[in-house]
């Protein structure tokens, strides 16, 4: 083929021109350019890698870093579960110790310590007198506050004694009374009727509490 032919829109004094580029395909001489496209791919190619094993290397630490807090974190977690556990077991024992003592201290067949000089069930509407600890009367049948006007649960003291007491509020005889909280007080009455809020003891124990108890005597009232 002809250059005239294989480039028709050469003409002239450009078949020379012609000539020396058809030369040029002849030889391979185009292959450079070529090769250098090549080499340029591969080159961004590689930078390419470069650059990812770089951004891969910079996060890594970010990734270790963000590993240890959370292993000290999950660390530090640990630590206080135990802290808690030994702190809750800590307080069982307490509570255990407690317990032992208040056994220790309480007076045998009574739910009142052995300081106590009365002590009155409010679940067992019963109540006894005692000395050093050990009864020494009772227990006797009461009368505790009703659900509207209960009698207190707590320790209390002998504050006020009258053996002919009177009731203001409710216009009514408390003979043998013995104030330990307030208003209420053992006294006699009706031991079949709720109070509001004293101790109802039979005519006899009424008499014998007044006379057992002496003033800043411990009352206990428990359930």
């Amino acid at each position: 083929m002809s250059i005239r032919r294989s480039m028709p829109y050469l003409a002239g004094g450009s078949v020379l021109a012609a000539a020396a580029v058809a030369a040029t395909l002849a030889t391979g001489a185009s292959a450079a350019p070529r090769s250098e496209a090549v080499d340029a791919a591969a080159a961004r190619g590689i930078s390419a890698q470069v650059v990812a094993a770089g951004a891969q290397n910079a996060v890594s630490p970010q990734f270790a870093a963000v590993e240890a807090s959370a292993s000290a974190m999950r660390l530090a977690l640990a630590k206080a579960a135990a802290a808690a556990a030994s702190a809750a077991a800590a307080a069982a024992a307490a509570r255990n110790t407690v317990s032992s003592e208040t056994a220790v201290l309480r007076a045998e067949g009574v739910p009142c310590d052995i300081y106590a000089v009365a002590c009155v069930s409010l679940s067992k509407q019963e109540a006894w007198l005692l000395r050093d600890g050990r009864v020494v009367y009772g227990p006797v049948r009461v009368a505790t506050g009703r659900a509207s006007l209960p009698t207190p649960a707590g320790n209390f003291h002998v504050w006020y004694k009258v053996v002919d007491g009177w009731s203001t509020t409710y216009d009514a005889p408390m003979p043998y009374s013995v104030f330990f909280y307030e208003g209420d007080a053992f006294h006699e009455d009706p031991v079949t009727v709720r109070s509001h809020g004293c101790v109802h003891l039979s005519l006899q124990n009424a008499e014998y509490f007044y006379r057992f108890l002496g003033y800043g005597a411990l009352v206990e009232v428990r359930y």
